[in-house]
C-alpha cells in the first residue's frame, strides 16, 4: 500500500516543478550613470597640408685639413669623433727640416751681407781714386754693378730667410673652426705632404638639414620657406627654414635636393637621421582634443552626444597628431557634439546632465 502514495507525491513535485517553468522571469534593466562633462560643438578647422620627407642632419662646411709643408707626423692628438674648438692644436709636424732651412737661410743672409758691405766699401773708395783721376771710369762703373748685384742677393736671401722661417708655423696644425673630427687618415710617423689630406673636420658652425622632393612638390617649395623637422634625437620639433634648392634632379628618381638651415639647438649632430614637414597648401578638417580619443575593443573613438544628451561611442580614424590635438580622417563631421575628456567609466547610453561651454 505505500508505493502508490510514493507515486503520487512524485506527481505532485513534477507538476509544480513545470508550472513554475512556465512563469516568465523578471526583465533585466540597466542603470545608465549620469556624467558632468565638458561637450564640444566640432566646427571645421583650417590646416596646413604637409608633404613629409625624410633627410639627415649634415655639415654646411665639410674641411679637409693638410700639410702646407713636407714632413713626419710628430704627434696627432685627435681621433675620430672629437669634438675640437677653433684654435685647437691638432696635430705638429718635426721641425728638424724646418730648423735645418732657417740655418741654412740664415748663413746665406749673412754671406750676402757681407759681400754687399764689402763691395759698399770697394765703391766708396773707387769713387775716391775716380776723382782723383787713378783709375777709369769703366773700373768705377763694374764695382758699383757688382755692388748693386750683392744687394739683390742680399734682399734675395733675406726673403728666403723670411720663407724659412714662416715654415715654423705651419709645423703646428690648428683648427680652423669648431666641430667634429669625421675622418683621420694619418698616424703619428707618417708623411706628411702638401694636398694629402691628413683629417676632415665637420663645422659646427652651421648644420642643415638635407633632404630630397619629388619633382611635383617642387613648385610649392621656396627659399625662405620654414619647415618642421622631426628629429629622432631631438625632444621636440624643429623649425628650420630652406637655404638652398638644388635645381638639378636625379633623372632616375626624380627628385631634387634641399638643405634646410637648422637653428643653434644642442644635441644635434651631423649623420642624425629625421623627417621634414614642407606645407604644400591649406585644407579644412576636423580637430578633437586629444583627451577625447578613447579605444574601445581595440577601435580608436570617441563619444558624440545626441540630441537627448545621450552619448554614443563612434569609431574615428586619426590622421595627423600633435601634442594636444589629433585631426580625424573619418568618422565625424561639422556639428556633431563629442565628450571633451573621455573617462574610462563612461558608458554607451550615459546621460550628460550638464554641459559646460567649451571652445565651439
Amino acid at each position: 500500500m505505500s508505493r502508490p502514495r510514493t507515486t503520487l507525491a512524485s506527481l505532485i513535485l513534477l507538476s509544480s516543478a513545470l508550472l513554475g517553468c512556465n512563469e516568465k522571469p523578471g526583465e533585466l534593466t540597466r542603470t545608465t550613470k549620469e556624467w558632468t562633462l565638458s561637450v564640444l560643438t566640432l566646427s571645421e578647422t583650417t590646416l596646413a597640408n604637409e608633404y613629409t620627407v625624410i633627410g639627415s642632419v649634415i655639415s654646411d662646411q665639410r674641411i679637409d685639413i693638410s700639410s702646407k709643408i713636407t714632413g713626419y707626423i710628430k704627434n696627432l692628438s685627435v681621433r675620430e669623433g672629437d669634438l675640437v674648438k677653433r684654435g685647437q692644436l691638432l696635430l705638429n709636424l718635426d721641425g728638424v727640416g724646418i730648423e735645418n732651412a732657417i740655418l741654412q737661410a740664415q748663413a746665406g743672409v749673412d754671406s750676402a751681407s757681407a759681400l754687399s758691405k764689402d763691395l759698399s766699401s770697394d765703391v766708396r773708395r773707387f769713387e775716391k781714386l775716380f776723382k782723383e783721376g787713378s783709375i777709369s771710369e769703366v773700373k768705377l762703373r763694374k764695382t758699383r754693378l757688382q755692388y748693386n748685384t750683392a744687394q739683390e742677393g742680399l734682399a734675395s736671401a733675406k726673403a728666403a730667410l723670411a720663407t724659412a722661417r714662416s715654415q715654423r708655423q705651419y709645423s703646428h696644425i690648428e683648427s680652423p673652426a669648431d666641430g667634429i673630427i669625421s675622418a683621420r687618415y694619418k698616424q703619428a710617423g707618417d708623411l706628411a705632404s702638401p694636398g694629402v689630406p691628413l683629417l676632415t673636420l665637420e663645422s659646427r658652425d652651421q648644420l642643415l638639414f638635407e633632404t630630397y622632393v619629388a619633382e611635383s612638390q617642387l613648385a610649392h617649395i621656396d627659399i625662405g620657406d620654414a619647415v618642421r623637422l622631426a628629429i629622432d634625437n631631438a625632444s621636440k620639433d624643429i623649425i628650420g627654414s630652406v637655404a638652398q634648392i638644388v635645381h638639378a634632379g636625379d633623372p632616375i628618381s626624380r627628385t631634387y635636393k634641399i638643405k634646410i638651415k637648422l637653428p643653434n639647438v644642442i644635441g644635434l649632430h651631423s649623420g642624425m637621421f629625421g623627417r621634414a614637414h614642407f606645407k604644400v597648401g591649406e585644407a579644412r578638417n576636423i580637430v578633437v582634443p586629444r583627451s577625447a580619443i578613447i579605444i574601445k575593443g581595440g577601435l580608436e573613438g570617441v563619444y558624440v552626444v545626441n540630441e537627448n544628451q545621450r552619448i554614443h561611442f563612434r569609431w574615428v580614424r586619426p590622421k595627423r597628431q600633435w601634442p594636444d590635438t589629433i585631426e580625424i580622417a573619418a568618422g565625424l563631421a561639422a556639428g556633431d557634439r563629442i565628450v571633451v575628456t573621455a573617462t574610462a567609466g563612461l558608458s554607451e547610453d550615459d546621460l550628460i546632465v550638464a554641459e559646460v561651454a567649451h571652445g565651439e
